[in-house]
């Protein structure tokens, strides 16, 4: 059925905060952040300017997005979004309120990590409105997370699950890594099994990727060792067995249980625009995808309100990356949204060389679904199409479309 004439389309708001209380050795995305600039504190002149930064960005960009769309999804990802503090996230968020019509938003997610949550905090993030939380744990064992750099403890991950029930929140997701080079399938079936005995309703399970430029990937360099690929698909496919066996089952690439993460899927399968504002934020409005470069604070802080990049959905140097992120899902790549969204027809995009190059590769670990809907892998093959792809040295960074950390291709990248 069509939209009525007239009729606003739903919009996702999407605030990126790139500040972390630690530089963690598995994440690519703080690899651009200079640390200088990661571990700012509240009354740090970048953090103010940042906030300063958004409020503008956010007053002069509300209006003309108010006259097309209403506000249906909220993110706040980052970097780490909980380490604002209480008085940086009422400014925040006044200004958001200020800006959209908050009442019609029906999910709204914030990111965080341990050690950056209170009672207080939550608190306050509930009476906000907020209704889902995502809480990037990564491990319960104290060991493994000194190894990947966190700056919480075991204990502190139990409790920032329990203060998040006791604040109202009964939507809670978890993030746990798999497939370490020295994680044993004892260590993963230790965590899952721990897992859901607890009170969430969903989990985010990520194959570690050796990416370029992290601590970790430097220590497997100067062993001259690698990750183990049937060792991490056997983990992954671990984690997801004891997952169903809980009542979790996976509904996509990496994600577990009920009920599901709307901003996310939104994302994957381009169901719908978003805006996303602060440093490293993207946006994908009117056929367009436009935003800032990760790691180029001080750039936004000057200039909040013009993107480091604006290209057209139907550029061919996007068609690569947006398939991927839909493939990631078992729908895959619809080709009426995809023509919808990009003006391009899905059988003209397959026909460039470089979605040629770039699916090659994923055809190597699974079967590529083709009719006149689209283009998918079978449900059984996702996993190990991704984690297989995610083994070997990624694509060449041009052709993927940019992507925010918590909002793309499921990776380790997340906090």
């Amino acid at each position: 059925m069509s939209a009525a004439v007239g009729a606003k389309s739903p919009l996702l708001l999407y605030v990126n905060t790139p500040f972390c209380n630690s530089k963690c050795h598995f994440c690519d995305w703080v690899v651009k952040v200079p640390i200088g600039d990661l571990r700012l504190g509240p009354e740090s002149e970048g953090r103010r300017g940042h906030l300063d930064a958004l409020k503008i960005q956010i007053a002069e960009q509300a209006p003309a997005l108010n006259e097309r769309y209403r506000p249906e999804l909220m993110y706040w990802g980052g970097g780490t979004a909980s380490i604002l503090s209480c008085e940086e996230i009422e400014t925040l968020y006044g200004a958001m309120a200020d800006a959209f019509p908050m009442g019609e938003v029906v999910e709204a997610t914030i990111e965080s990590s341990p050690e950056s949550l209170t009672l207080e905090k939550l608190t306050l993030l509930r009476g906000l409105g907020f209704n889902r939380i995502s809480i990037g744990v990564q491990s319960f064992e104290d060991d493994r997370l000194r190894m990947i750099g966190r700056a919480h403890s075991a204990e502190m991950a139990e409790t920032s699950i329990e203060l998040a029930r006791k604040a109202g929140f009964d939507n809670i997701n978890i993030d746990l890594i798999v497939g370490f080079p020295d994680q044993d399938l004892t260590e993963v079936e230790r965590m899952m099994r721990h897992a859901v005995d607890l009170p969430v309703n969903h989990y985010s399970i990520y194959a570690y990727r050796a990416s370029e430029g992290t601590v970790l990937r430097r220590r497997l360099d100067r062993a001259n060792a690698k990750t183990d690929l049937a060792n991490q698909l056997k983990a992954y496919q671990l984690a997801s067995d004891i997952l169903t066996a809980g009542g979790s089952p996976e509904y996509t690439f990496a994600y577990f249980g009920t009920p599901i993460c709307k901003a996310d899927l939104a994302y994957y399968q381009m169901k719908l625009d978003w805006i996303g504002f602060g440093s490293g934020a993207f946006s994908v409005i009117d056929g367009r995808m436009k935003g800032f470069k990760a790691g180029k604070l001080h750039d936004y802080i000057a200039h909040p309100t013009q993107f480091d990049y604006d290209l057209p959905l139907s550029d061919e140097s996007q068609a690569a990356g947006l398939l991927g992120f839909a493939l990631t899902t078992p729908e895959g790549v619809d080709a009426e949204v995809f023509q919808q969204r990009t003006g391009v027809s899905l059988w003209t995009a397959l026909e460039y060389q470089g979605v040629k190059d770039y699916l090659a590769q994923f055809c190597q670990y699974g079967e590529l679904i083709t009719d006149e809907k689209g283009i998918r892998f079978a449900r059984e093959d996702i996993a190990k199409v991704f984690i297989s792809m995610n083994w070997h040295e990624q694509p060449d960074e041009s052709a993927p479309a940019p992507v925010p950390v918590e909002l793309g291709m499921p990776t380790t990248a997340s906090v």
